[in-house]
């Protein structure tokens, strides 16, 4: 019986309603989806061993990201589909024109890194279809 009731009070609490001010199809419209592809001339210069993806997408004025996805070990092209769900703050809304990078790195650390993979690409937040080139290395 306890953990019945238990069950329930954590559904009221999750079941917040969402801000009056923002309108439902701003929720619904949060997410890009597409695919990361590798520049071949960049082939041979993937990381060895443990890699990760990083696919991050902030808004034009804010360097901050407002959303991360990391994808351990992927295996290139990968379609992603990043969403709501991974945005770092609940408070800022994925909308309008954003700027999307992909990573690929032989670590999971926020900081670009020597020798990182990177390609990026603008973006209008609510389409498919979008294509992160991987084509240049940091120095």
């Amino acid at each position: 019986m306890s953990k019945l009731f238990v069950f329930l009070a954590s559904l009221l609490f999750a079941c917040q309603p969402l801000p009056k001010e923002v309108p439902l199809e701003k929720y619904r419209n949060q997410f890009i989806e597409g695919e990361v592809v590798l520049d071949e001339a960049l082939k041979d210069k993937v990381p060895k061993g443990k890699t990760f993806l990083i696919i991050s997408v902030r808004d034009l004025e804010n360097p901050m990201p407002l959303a991360v996805l990391r994808v351990k070990n992927p295996k290139l092209p990968y379609k992603f589909k990043i969403t709501g769900k991974h945005k770092l703050s609940h408070d800022r809304i994925m909308e309008g024109q954003v700027i999307i990078t992909a990573r690929l790195s032989s670590s999971d650390k926020a900081e670009a890194q020597k020798g990182d993979l990177v390609g990026s690409t603008n973006a209008q937040v609510g389409t498919r279809g979008v294509i992160i080139k991987i084509n240049s290395e940091v120095e």
